[in-house]
């Protein structure tokens, strides 16, 4: 498990570090250049999947169900990968409407907004009986529970 945190921790760290570059070389350079839009969008996407794997992440315990997310996971990385590169792609002028946005719009709010969220929910429940709190688990909580009743 600690391998698994620490690649994501290192992941996150350096998505961190490109956005943080991007900007810096925006504000330095008094605009945008075309190659941080890019360092943006797959450094943003890293650093969802790296959170989304720290939160599935469980102490104490070896990869269990972790190892059952991959396929999800890098579906969504590679859905929001996909969907930053159309709307970088996409050209900005006179461009017709999807779903009522603009193209490049749509494409951001459906493909980084809603796909992972139905890609998330299935793949919790596909892993539900690996991931969830073990019987151990739930006694230690009503452990802490009583204690701190028995405190106030």
């Amino acid at each position: 498990m600690k391998g698994i945190r620490s690649a994501a921790v290192i992941v996150l760290l350096l998505s961190m570090v490109a956005i943080g570059l991007a900007y810096a070389a925006a504000i330095a350079t008094g605009g945008a250049a075309t190659w941080s839009a890019w360092v943006m969008a797959v450094a943003t996407s890293f650093a969802m999947v790296a959170t989304m794997a720290l939160g599935a992440a469980r102490t104490g315990q070896r990869c269990g169900g972790l190892r059952h997310l991959f396929v999800p996971f890098a579906a969504v990385l590679l859905i929001m990968l996909g969907a930053f590169a159309a709307a970088l792609l996409l050209p900005a002028a006179a461009e017709p409407l999807l779903l009522g946005l603009p193209r490049r719009a749509a494409i951001v709010l459906f493909g980084i907004g809603v796909l992972p969220v139905l890609i998330l929910p299935i793949a919790y429940a596909l892993t539900f009986d690996d991931l969830t709190l073990t019987e151990a688990d739930i006694e230690r909580v009503r452990a802490a529970a009583s204690d701190s009743e028995a405190r106030q």
